[in-house]
């Protein structure tokens, strides 16, 4: 079973799909199941899943205690990416973020959280991996 991370914006992003050894980050519209399912949790107009360079979002997920192993290093690429992503978006809206294993979209949130991403950084304190969470992006002001 994966991961799943949802993002939720005002914006139009581009979709994608993945490519081998190409993707770090990519973004899809909802099935009809999720959209159902994941509505219900987000204010914003559009919501996308998220894929990283695994196919899935399974490779946004990072141990910042990890960030020197030598092991570990081809696995901070979609990490990195979607902190640059998010801090990209916050700077015109507040962004909405929901992660859960794939197919338990109607489970009920367990945890909130607010975050400034300007304070999140891959190697002291990265976020992606808690189930069934949502965290509020703040606008960059």
């Amino acid at each position: 079973m994966c991961f799943a991370v949802y993002i939720g914006t005002n914006k139009e992003l581009e979709l994608g799909t993945f490519v081998a050894e190409q993707t770090d980050i990519y973004f899809e519209k909802l099935s009809e199941e999720e959209e159902i399912a994941l509505r219900p949790k987000f204010s914003k107009t559009n919501i996308y899943y998220v894929g990283s360079d695994t196919s899935c979002s399974c490779g946004l997920v990072f141990e910042s205690e990890n960030f020197d192993n030598p092991d570990e290093q081809t696995n901070k690429k979609s990490p990195q990416r979607l902190i640059d992503l998010l801090n990209e978006l916050t700077l015109t809206e507040n962004i909405e973020y929901y992660c859960c294993w794939e197919g338990d979209w109607s489970l009920p949130t367990e945890h909130k959280r607010e975050i400034d991403i300007r304070e999140i950084s891959l190697d002291k304190n990265y976020f992606v991996g808690t189930e069934k969470e949502f965290i509020n992006f703040r606008q960059q002001k």
